[in-house]
């Protein structure tokens, strides 16, 4: 498939299934789909939030970009100085050089960093084991990352208990820029910290990016700062996705049933319920025994015969924007 010039990363017909396994002799009775056939691309320089419940799939997909665990089917394609690297087919040895391209901001600020490492040992550990630097530049490079998170590098040889959980994250941020990275997988970054201080890093975010031209997959169930940080949303149901569009098609024009009812769900200050508001009903879909069709037709109020015995895969309805959904161009969502 020939892909764009400015494609950073694309994920073809990608897949994880878990073995179920059960009795003495642990024999495999079924799987568990937790990616199922998701293909996307991420631009250069752009935002790509992945959002959905929780259980969907997203932190999956993180995993596998970064061959943190190796997927079932699918490619991986890493798009670098003209040259393509195929993430899916990578051996360890060939993983180490690889994940200096891409790295991870993980959810917990206060379980992600060891409490018997100082700041300066967290944030150079990356440096050192790569031997990008020499001992006396890498005190100076880590000052530097310091400075760059919005931290004093006087404290550097302070340990994690001494910093707030927002400090913590800006030191995570901080140690995943150490290898200069072109892709950073944010995976639920904000979620653990109060709202006053989620704005703070998603600034900060927003500001490294531009200053360092950085690519961003922001996986996040919070459709608030999906909005707030991404260029485009990709909508995840039971490890599919149902729909990818730009951040403003996403959220005032949907076409998907289920990315309407997460937009219904979003609280809004006034207090005042929407008119057109209404609560999904049923439970989600289980990915080791997914319904025939579309997987989200026992929930979606549309539902017709066809989404019932029909499956759906994802197919552009204008440019740029993917859905997978039978009734897409009959029906009239709301956005916010």
């Amino acid at each position: 498939m020939n892909e764009p010039n400015d494609t950073l990363l694309s994920v073809e017909r990608l897949k994880k299934h878990f073995p179920i396994k059960k009795g003495l002799m642990r024999r495999i009775t079924g799987y568990v789909r937790a990616v199922d056939d998701v293909s996307f691309r991420i631009r250069k320089g752009e935002t790509l939030g992945l959002v959905g419940e929780s259980g969907c799939g997203k932190s999956t997909i993180g995993k596998l970009v970064l061959r943190a665990m190796k997927p079932t089917a699918g490619r991986i394609m890493f798009h670098l100085d003209g040259r393509e690297v195929p993430v899916h087919e990578l051996s360890d040895a060939e993983l180490r050089p690889f994940r200096k391209h891409a790295q991870l901001i993980f959810q917990d600020p206060y379980a992600s960093l060891n409490p018997r490492m100082t700041v300066r040992e967290i944030i150079g550990e990356p440096i050192l084991v790569n031997r990008d630097h020499d001992s006396e530049d890498m005190d100076q490079r880590v000052a530097e990352l310091m400075e760059l998170v919005g931290l004093d590098s006087r404290y550097l040889k302070r340990y994690p208990h001494a910093f707030s959980g927002g400090q913590r994250q800006r030191i995570g941020v901080a140690r995943a820029l150490a290898l200069n990275p072109d892709l950073i997988i944010a995976d639920e970054p904000v979620s653990a910290l109060d709202v006053s201080i989620q704005a703070q890093i998603l600034n900060l975010l927003h500001d490294i990016q531009q200053d360092l031209n950085l690519t961003y997959l922001f996986i996040s169930h919070d459709l608030s700062v999906v909005e707030y940080i991404s260029d485009r949303v990709a909508v995840m149901y039971v490890g599919k996705l149902v729909e990818v569009a730009d951040n403003e098609d996403i959220f005032r024009r949907p076409k998907h049933p289920y990315t309407e009812a997460l937009l219904v769900a979003v609280p809004r200050i006034s207090g005042e319920r929407k008119a057109h508001a209404y609560t999904l009903s049923g439970n989600v879909a289980d990915p080791a025994n997914p319904p025939s069709g579309c997987y989200f037709h026992p929930r979606c109020r549309y539902a017709k015969d066809v989404c019932q015995t029909k499956s759906v895969s994802l197919e552009e309805i204008s440019p740029g924007h993917q859905v997978a959904c039978h009734l897409a161009s009959e029906l009239e969502l709301k956005g916010l």
